[in-house]
């Protein structure tokens, strides 16, 4: 199911993960070179109908799927920007600024 990320307004694809069944988004592309689930289509257990499902992968998995050339997708949690830590200013750099001019 195609949707859209509340926080950051990119486009997403909602999946089932194949170990809990809880729905996660993942980036419309795929990504072979930092992805990390692999998506397929089964039917729902509950519901018998066809359904988006992602398997997680980790450790030497993930490893030998990138070495395949295995087409991976990115959680969107990894790519989302409005998660992304502030930038602070680097403790070496002083700012001297003009005080502001009253009125």
């Amino acid at each position: 199911m195609a949707g859209q990320c509340r926080d950051c307004g990119s486009p997403v694809r909602w999946v089932l993960t194949s170990g809990r069944g809880t729905r996660v988004p993942i980036d419309l592309s795929p990504d072979s070179d930092h992805g990390t689930a692999r998506v397929f289509s089964a039917p729902h257990p509950a519901t018998g109908r066809e359904a988006l499902w992602a398997e997680l992968l980790t450790g030497d998995r993930l490893t030998a799927a990138h070495a395949d050339g295995e087409m991976l997708f990115m959680l969107h949690a990894r790519t989302c920007t409005a998660h992304k830590p502030h930038n602070p200013r680097p403790a070496h750099i002083r700012l001297d600024l003009p005080a502001r001019a009253r009125r």
